[in-house]
């Protein structure tokens, strides 16, 4: 099964020319932004459109009276979801490099121009790129599920060192930012408010392990 790559440009011509470049790698939804569009309304629709990745022109304003640029979109995304694969493309790098706080996702977008083998290379370093961001988002997820259920199984059986119950605090904030497909562990198990300690960051260690498996199961 393909991963399904969001990319949002207000210009008809490198939209085709992403989708030609990649619609044999990915299963590319198009998003072509205008003067009406809102950051909101794309949010939206990026939010329920199952994807594994986003990609996104910078300057949207180039060619249309868009109310905003791609940095916008990242800024949203990267609040909601802070380590989803992102990827924004632009022939202004040095313009969005001042506009965007993550500068490692910013890529020259005459790369989709291949007029010679090194050019071609860079194009496939550049698709490799994606491939590894989405895989390792994934990887990441179920590591952290892993991680979180050893170390309630440890804590049920055997405590938990502080170092450990350490460890699981932050698992637990990982787990929160991750957040894959709206499948976020319930708040009434993590108690994240009312923590003063760090052995009274769960409670109910059996209900959580529970729900973890729950989720896997999804």
């Amino acid at each position: 099964m393909k991963y399904k790559v969001a990319y949002i440009d207000e210009d008809k011509g490198w939209i085709n020319t992403f989708y030609q470049t990649f619609k044999n790698d990915f299963d590319i939804l198009r998003i072509e932004v205008n003067p009406q569009s809102s950051v909101e309304e794309i949010l939206k629709l990026l939010l329920s459109s199952d994807l594994n990745a986003i990609v996104t022109d910078y300057l949207l304003e180039e060619n249309a009276e868009v109310p905003f640029n791609g940095n916008k979109i990242v800024e949203e995304i990267k609040r909601l979801k802070p380590h989803f694969p992102l990827v924004m493309l632009t022939s202004y790098p040095t313009q969005a490099i001042g506009q965007t706080d993550d500068v490692h996702i910013i890529y020259n977008k005459n790369i989709l121009s291949v007029e010679n083998d090194r050019e071609r290379e860079e194009l496939e370093v550049f698709r490799t790129k994606i491939h590894s961001n989405i895989s390792n988002y994934y990887k990441k997820i179920e590591d952290t599920n892993s991680k979180i259920e050893h170390l309630i199984e440890k804590r049920n059986n055997n405590g938990l060192e502080i170092q450990e119950e350490e460890e699981l605090t932050k698992l637990y904030i990982l787990f929160d930012e991750l957040n894959p497909d709206g499948k976020d562990l319930p708040a009434n198990l993590i108690h994240r408010d009312s923590i003063t300690k760090l052995s009274e960051f769960v409670s109910e260690t059996k209900e959580i392990l529970e729900e973890l498996k729950k989720l896997n199961q999804k």
